[in-house]
């Protein structure tokens, strides 16, 4: 039987499955000529213009400029009390430690029977003093009253003066008139005898009066001038009592200083590193406690490594990354460099131990941990951060990353630099005969 199709249909029908056949058109070689051309000139322009800038990578913390305080023990003792806890926030002069400096024997403690002597001499005095002046006033109303007695005293004696001064002349006149009687035979000389004893006891009371007159006198002036010295002998008094209780309270003080010493805060900051435990054992020089201190300007204290220092310079523009500040979200911060240490601190100094363990060291570092560190100061163009429209300040104590730029090229000089180092060599060790 013939089929209704074409053979030729039905083959092509088998072999659809390979697909249709398309004349292809490629492009034209003068256009794949110029795009070859302009990415060749773009490379080109590329590293001609291009720069790469070579950055060293630190980390570090944010720290005042004077860095951290280290507070030690003033004295060999025990430590009876820790009021300081890590992350604590303290303020200047607040207490963080008591020593006690007692020496005890078999009847006790020494300097505790030392102050209790000097309390009660305290006391002593001070019942004193309180004892003066309730009787200062008293003492006081007495020299007024014995001057007014005094002086109605004196008053009367001379009233009695005046009143024998007008009657001596009269019993003299008589005791003339009796001697010329006497010498007269007119009257015996008992009676004559009577007179003359009547005025000699009248001249001795006379004397007697005049006598006290001017004792009393002495008297009022004595005592006048005493009221009149009254207040400031009081005054005088009193301050010498005062100077004897300021001894005690000074010999107090003494013997509470050798008893037991409180250690404080020198600045208001922040604790961290507390090492010093109730109970323990201290001496002179021990460091209880480090303190960060806060208020203050802060900068990035950066650790790097020797193979880094070498081209870092002051002023050198910095990036910071603040841990508590991601930086893909709140961007970086700018600084420059305002300090670099010559020498190398040891594994031991503050700051340094910190640096090793925070989690964004750098491989270099971290693969150096052993080696000798150079510390960077970096002062920060701004004291905060803008996170979601405020002002964040910037805190002590915090984590911080920076990238610190030390050498920008061209990228052609990055690519002929093995060239370049190998041409250097070449003419070191040939003395310069390659130019020749």
């Amino acid at each position: 039987m013939s089929s209704l199709y074409r053979q030729e249909a039905l083959d092509a029908r088998r072999q659809a499955w390979l697909g249709q056949v398309q004349a292809a058109q490629s492009l034209s070689v003068r256009v794949i000529s110029w795009a070859t051309l302009g990415l060749v000139l773009l490379t080109i322009l590329y590293l001609r213009f291009g720069i790469y800038t070579r950055r060293v990578h630190a980390t570090g913390l944010m720290l005042p400029p004077t860095g951290l305080i280290t507070i030690d023990a003033s004295t060999t003792g025990i430590i009876s009390k820790r009021l300081a806890e890590e992350g604590m926030q303290v303020h200047k002069s607040q207490q963080l430690f008591v020593i006690d400096l007692e020496a005890r024997t078999t009847a006790g403690a020494t300097q505790e029977h030392v102050l209790t002597q000097l309390r009660r001499q305290r006391d002593l005095f001070e019942r004193q003093k309180e004892i003066r002046v309730a009787d200062a006033p008293v003492e006081k109303q007495a020299l007024v009253n014995q001057i007014r007695n005094l002086q109605q005293q004196h008053v009367l004696t001379g009233q009695q003066l005046a009143n024998d001064a007008k009657v001596l002349p009269v019993v003299e006149a008589a005791v003339r008139r009796m001697r010329d009687a006497e010498s007269a035979h007119l009257v015996t000389e008992t009676q004559f005898q009577s007179q003359l004893y009547t005025y000699a006891q009248l001249l001795s009371s006379h004397a007697q009066f005049l006598q006290n007159y001017t004792d009393t006198e002495g008297k009022i002036s004595d005592n006048t001038s005493k009221l009149m010295r009254y207040d400031r002998q009081t005054a005088h008094d009193i301050n010498d009592l005062d100077r004897q209780i300021a001894q005690i309270d000074q010999q107090i003080d003494e013997s509470e200083s050798h008893r037991e010493i409180i250690i404080e805060a020198p600045e208001d900051g922040i604790l961290s590193a507390v090492r010093g435990n109730p109970g323990q054992q201290v001496s002179a020089g021990t460091p209880l406690v480090t303190l960060l201190p806060t208020g203050r300007t802060l900068d990035a204290e950066l650790y790097v490594t020797s193979a880094s220092i070498g081209f870092v310079r002051e002023g050198q523009p910095v990036l910071l990354r603040y841990a508590a500040f991601p930086y893909q979200r709140f961007g970086l911060a700018r600084g420059r460099v305002t300090e670099i240490t010559r020498a190398p601190l040891t594994a031991t100094e503050p700051g340094q131990g910190q640096q090793q363990q925070q989690n964004g060291s750098s491989k270099d570092q971290k693969s150096s941990s052993g080696s000798d560190l150079y510390r960077i100061r970096v002062r920060p163009d701004l004291p905060y951060i803008l996170a979601y429209g405020q002002k964040k300040p910037i805190q002590a104590g915090m984590e911080v990353e920076a990238d610190i730029a030390i050498d920008s090229r061209r990228l052609y000089q990055w690519i002929f630099d093995p060239v370049t180092s190998m041409r250097d060599s070449i003419m070191s060790v040939s003395g310069g005969l390659v130019d020749k």
